[in-house]
């Protein structure tokens, strides 16, 4: 056989193997990947464990974080889904490697939480000892609410299931996460707060919104909680429905608290 015609025959099955080889290392880079997204807590330096917490950081992470744990559970345990057992683990992503994998979806965040695996992440520089997130723009946002928040989502799917909550909706998800991490601004002497209820009464009453976000989901958590009365299974059940709630709010509101004056304002 000449050397040209051995070299024809040995050229697709080069090619074969070239494309064998490229589509097993593509599959274990994302198979890093996403064991890196699971289980971070390889890319972390420090860690402390406290209570049912565990909180991860590149950074020292500043004795403060105690108290904030300690005002966090003491606030949690106002939610009927509370359970101490439930393991959570926080990781302040700021100067760390996850936050570069992650960059796309997360730079603009306070947090998001990872089901399955419990991780809430926390996305902007921490400052424990002012109980702060400071944002690239120098935004300043609560810490321990961020941690309650994304805490409640873990509650959640340990008293829901994981399958369960992947179809809750999320403005029951959301809503009930916000509501917990802020009722003090949400009610007023155990009831829903009026000015809360009016500085979103334009998102209601145009619902569904486009400028629709938590703070009216937690509107509607408020309600059905505190003015309907439901608990949690009842809340989470699929006849309690979005549209409804937010109708319902409106006539509530208009029924209680505006007055003739501001009613022909709204108008």
């Amino acid at each position: 056989m000449s050397p040209t015609k051995f070299y024809n025959r040995l050229k697709p099955m080069k090619t074969k193997t070239v494309f064998k080889y490229m589509g097993g290392v593509c599959i274990t880079i994302m198979g890093i990947y996403i064991y890196l997204i699971l289980f971070p807590q390889v890319l972390f330096s420090n860690k402390i464990s406290y209570r049912n917490f565990k909180i991860y950081s590149n950074n020292k992470i500043d004795d403060k974080i105690y108290k904030i744990i300690d005002n966090s559970i003491v606030q949690l345990k106002t939610c009927e889904i509370y359970d101490s057992t439930v393991l959570q683990k926080v990781f302040f992503m700021e100067g760390s490697f996850y936050f570069t994998l992650t960059r796309a979806f997360s730079k603009e965040r306070a947090g998001f939480h990872e089901f399955l695996v419990n991780n809430t992440m926390v996305v902007p520089k921490v400052d424990e000892k002012n109980n702060a997130l400071i944002y690239h723009d120098g935004k300043v946002c609560n810490l321990a609410q961020t941690i309650i928040h994304e805490t409640v989502h873990s509650l959640q799917e340990s008293k829901l299931g994981f399958w369960r909550v992947m179809k809750i909706p999320e403005w029951k998800m959301e809503g009930y996460a916000f509501y917990i991490a802020k009722t003090d601004l949400i009610l007023n002497n155990g009831h829903l707060s009026n000015k809360y209820v009016r500085d979103n009464i334009e998102d209601l009453i145009k619902h569904p919104s486009s400028s629709k976000h938590y703070w009216m989901d937690a509107v509607m958590t408020g309600y059905l909680l505190n003015e309907r009365h439901l608990n949690f299974e009842q809340f989470m059940a699929d006849d309690v429905k979005e549209d409804s709630t937010a109708k319902e709010i409106v006539d509530w509101y208009f029924n209680n608290s505006v007055t003739h004056e501001e009613l022909i304002s709204m108008k």
